[in-house]
């Protein structure tokens, strides 16, 4: 009998990584084939816009309903229905005629990705070690990596239509949703109740009003969004802030995104040796350490070293954040506190760029290094009111035992 957990244990892991893996090669697949998408369907680059903000509506949405979903209709079923869900929005997208079918695949996509995204990180966290934790993010990178060498090869090496793609895309979702309709009875969060006993989960208005899930939803916010505004504006800032030239600029835009991947490696490896809470303080920190380089402009390879030292320092806290939660909330939020933290996620990646953007607009592209300071600075003190509160918690437990 132990042999078989074991066994299942490994078996729905690496499924899991399977799906990042999969969610990777996709995500990072669109960057790539948007100038065949661009020309087809006619529309300007500024278009790329609204496919994101299609995409982060329905995670949002599904974000923060997920929760309560996974709770009513078991963890199975919803992580098959987002798969499923995700499937059709490849297909949909491989078929697409018009530029509202891409805006609604988009959505389609932000959809199932969403709830995909909150039922495997919550079984995660319930089932998995923070070291796998970080792997399975890690497993997302590997994905990313991918996504662009995979669009090269059909559109370049084998000159085929960028849909054929999508058509991978999808048969590759559908054998997983295969996968995980035949191991349905194996994905559980551990919350199962005796018949005539009441549901072991929390209500979402419950889980909202834990104070802690506050801090929890802004510290994703903040951190997630500080890697995107780091990603996005990167090579702008280099090359016309700091007159560092093009082909090195997209170099270490690069080095940063592989560092994000790398860490959650390295993390899984040392984190068993570190208490988590020192250990994304002291991220954290080296994030900020990394803002004040790029914005003190000592070198250009001081500024380049800053680069790499955010998308390194970065990269453990989103997994860590989600492997914590069933110790800082009680499985029965469980559920509903990784779909809050993932909503909060969801609005860092649409708001954070967006007002970079702004201010870069009315400031200049400096200004970008004082915005990423002050991204670490809140994530920072988010990280350290969460710690607070575990502690003063725990000091009032003692007191009352």
């Amino acid at each position: 009998m132990k042999t078989w957990r074991i066994d299942q244990s490994l078996r729905l892991y690496l499924i899991s990584a399977s799906v990042f893996v999969v969610a990777g090669i996709s995500g990072s697949a669109l960057g790539v084939v948007w100038i065949y998408v661009e020309s087809e369907f006619n529309v300007s680059l500024s278009a790329l816009g609204a496919v994101f903000a299609a995409a982060t509506f329905g995670r949002v949405l599904t974000s923060y309903s997920s929760g309560p979903l996974i709770n009513r209709l078991g963890l199975a079923r919803v992580m098959l229905a987002g798969m499923l869900t995700t499937a059709a929005s490849m297909l949909g997208l491989a078929l697409a005629q018009s530029w509202l079918t891409v805006l609604l695949v988009a959505f389609g996509s932000g959809v199932g990705g969403g709830v995909m995204a909150t039922g495997l990180n919550a079984f995660a966290a319930v089932n998995f070690s923070a070291r796998q934790m970080n792997w399975l993010h890690g497993s997302y990178g590997l994905g990313s990596i991918l996504g662009p060498l995979l669009i090269t090869t059909i559109v370049i090496d084998l000159a085929l239509d960028w849909r054929y793609a999508y058509i991978i895309f999808t048969l590759l979702r559908l054998g997983l949703a295969f996968v995980f309709w035949r191991t349905r009875r194996e994905w559980r969060l551990g919350e199962a109740t005796r018949a005539g006993k009441k549901s072991a989960y929390a209500g979402m208005n419950q889980t909202m009003r834990l104070p802690i899930i506050w801090l929890m939803m802004g510290a994703f916010m903040m951190s997630t969004g500080l890697e995107v505004i780091t990603g996005q504006f990167a090579n702008n800032f280099l090359i016309e802030a700091r007159a560092i030239d093009a082909k090195t600029a997209g170099l270490w835009v690069s080095i940063y995104w592989a560092s994000l991947t790398v860490s959650r490696f390295v993390s899984g490896l040392i984190i068993a040796r570190i208490s988590h809470g020192l250990y994304l303080r002291l991220n954290t920190a080296f994030v900020m350490l990394g803002a004040v380089l790029l914005w003190a402009d000592l070198s250009p390879l001081g500024s380049l070293v800053g680069l790499g030292m955010i998308g390194f320092c970065v990269g453990p806290f989103a997994p860590l954040m989600a492997s914590d939660t069933p110790r800082r909330v009680g499985r029965a939020h469980t559920a509903n506190a990784i779909g809050l933290q993932f909503t909060g996620a969801s609005l860092g990646m649409a708001v954070m760029p967006w007002l970079a953007g702004h201010l870069a607009e009315a400031h200049g592209l400096e200004i970008i290094a004082q915005f990423i300071f002050a991204v670490a600075l809140a994530t920072f003190v988010l990280h350290e009111g969460i710690v607070w509160r575990e502690l003063r918690l725990a000091r009032a437990r003692v007191v009352g035992a």
